[in-house]
């Protein structure tokens, strides 16, 4: 005898009426229902109580009162969903589809219809691009967001960003890099490939290593060490990886993490940049390398920006 299955149901709170309808088209496309998709300038916290639905998928300002109650009171995961979305014919589409439809996949399970996703085109190698860490801890945040402000997001280039951050917080720093600027902030996915015009963000609670062709991989191991993530062990990953299209910058934070790595980069012959430490909040950090002798370039956050720029058009090692 036949049994309904239920369908898992979504509730998107969007303020952007394009946004809200181009989310709940690839919400409803995966198999999932909408249950649930008024612009929330109409909407209290008390309507929001009101809502039946297994899922709450937001794109709206970080400061608005209805995250805010969402996050303290919902009774179902709340999705912060504030990435670009590309258009349908853009090359970028299939894998934002995808990296969405594993988030969800992830909080409500496999929707009871497979899903016919676009197949996403081929990437090209990151070898085509050159591959720095950003390392960062007390007033990091504030600086590596100067530093990509000033950054334009279509050279060929790509970071991995270490920010010494308490574990889940990771997951909110997307969001506050990736404002006013056009660099793809993201969290690390297993499997994926880095390409020009990504920011990718280092775990808290995995360690995290780089495979054939620079694939993402991600461990079930912690990062070793005292201090997640593990600037050092992240630098030896990046250049083990990438050289000699690689590179580092270190700014502002407290401790020594890295120096040691920082000193094996520049010995095989890449770039170690450090903030200057008149314009970081902690320089601590960035001085244990310039101190170690490390240190080949420093600067603000905006002037990095520029001589990242100047880097990449004249002096770097161009791929094969």
């Amino acid at each position: 005898m036949a049994t309904d299955v239920r369908v898992p149901t979504v509730a998107l709170l969007v303020a952007c009426n394009d946004r809200r309808t181009r989310l709940s088209e690839a919400v409803q496309r995966f198999g999932y229902a909408v249950g649930f998709e008024q612009p929330p300038a109409q909407l209290d916290a008390g309507q929001l109580a009101q809502v039946v639905t297994d899922l709450w998928l937001l794109d709206m300002a970080e400061d608005s009162p209805l995250v805010d109650w969402l996050l303290e009171h919902s009774e179902v995961p709340v999705l912060l969903g504030n990435d670009e979305i590309p258009s349908q014919k853009d090359e970028d589409y299939p894998r934002w589809q995808r990296r969405l439809y594993a988030k969800l996949g992830k909080l409500l399970g496999a929707p009871p219809i497979v899903p016919q996703l676009s197949v996403p085109t081929p990437a090209p190698a990151t070898g085509a691009c050159s591959v720095w860490l950003l390392g960062a801890s007390l007033g990091g945040p504030a600086a590596v967001k100067g530093f990509l402000d000033a950054l334009p997001a279509q050279l060929p280039v790509a970071f991995v960003y270490a920010q010494h951050i308490d574990a889940g917080f990771e997951h909110q720093l997307p969001r506050i890099l990736g404002r006013e600027n056009h660099w793809r902030v993201r969290n690390c996915e297993d499997g994926s490939r880095l390409q020009p015009g990504d920011v990718l963000v280092a775990p808290i609670s995995r360690a995290l290593k780089f495979g054939v062709d620079g694939q993402v991989c991600l461990q079930d191991s912690a990062w070793p060490g005292a201090y997640q993530p593990a600037i050092e062990t992240l630098l030896d990953e990046v250049n083990a990886a990438f050289a000699p299209h690689c590179g580092a910058i270190i700014f502002s934070g407290m401790g020594e993490d890295g120096v040691a790595a920082c000193g094996r980069m520049r010995r095989q012959g890449m770039q170690v940049w450090t903030q200057s430490a008149s314009s970081a909040a902690c320089a601590t950090m960035p001085e244990a390398v310039q101190q170690a002798g490390f240190s080949s370039r420093e600067g603000s956050p905006e002037e990095l920006a520029l001589a990242m720029r100047q880097w990449l058009e004249q002096e770097r090692p161009v791929p094969a």
